[in-house]
């Protein structure tokens, strides 16, 4: 096992991963070149397709996110608003580049094939976790990134053998379900987790604290 003071890195990766997030989701989207928005024809487009009303011909998108065709019933499940499978994908290459190098000074280095192995095996787990969250649980894109984030915590937490970190998880999960917007959520719980990183990073070791005693 590491020493539970490096695992900063992996809580400040994973925190500036979701600031970035943040602000490139608050970044408003221009129109492309030639593109022209007619706003005042929208509401009678809306109305001739039946969009959120489930109009014409009982076809279109019905109140409580329902796509209805005849007697057919499909539930939509809400697209993430924020890029988490991008974001939590540099996360696990640059936490993977820091633990190689962390174990190359300490004279350990991990065999090459199995190290590559597992971080590949971390970045396919990515969209497949993603994938079950969305057919089987029926979660928002958003919920689903930031559970797999949390799994990934979980997993930092029990291969430091931290309880730091393991109290960084179950408050980064408590502050992206409460608050209101992803956005939000992804700001505050990134605030948490630079919070944590410094924590963990001026903690004194075990051993330097025995010797002071």
């Amino acid at each position: 096992m590491g020493s539970s003071r490096r695992s900063w890195f992996p809580l400040a990766a994973l925190g500036f991963a979701q600031l970035v997030m943040a602000v490139v989701a608050l970044v408003p989207a221009a129109p492309a070149t030639g593109e022209f928005v007619n706003m005042r024809a929208y509401p009678m487009t809306q109305e001739l397709h039946g969009l959120g009303t489930g109009g014409v011909g009982g076809t279109g998108l019905a109140d409580g996110g329902w796509y209805s065709t005849g007697a057919l019933a499909v539930d939509v499940v809400p697209p993430a608003a924020l890029g988490w499978l991008v974001g939590l994908a540099c996360v696990v290459l640059a936490v993977a580049g820091w633990y190689w190098l962390g174990l190359r000074r300490a004279g350990t280095p991990p065999r090459p094939v199995r190290f590559v192995l597992g971080t590949m095996g971390a970045l396919v787990a990515l969209p497949l976790l993603d994938l079950v969250g969305a057919v089987e649980l029926r979660l928002p894109g958003d919920v689903r990134g930031e559970l797999v984030a949390a799994l990934g915590l979980l997993v930092l937490a029990a291969y430091e053998r931290s309880w730091p970190v393991l109290a960084v998880t179950v408050v980064f999960v408590l502050v992206s379900a409460l608050l209101p917007t992803p956005v939000t959520g992804t700001l505050s719980a990134a605030g948490v987790l630079f919070a944590g990183a410094f924590a963990v990073l001026l903690r004194r070791p075990r051993d330097t604290a025995a010797d002071a005693v």
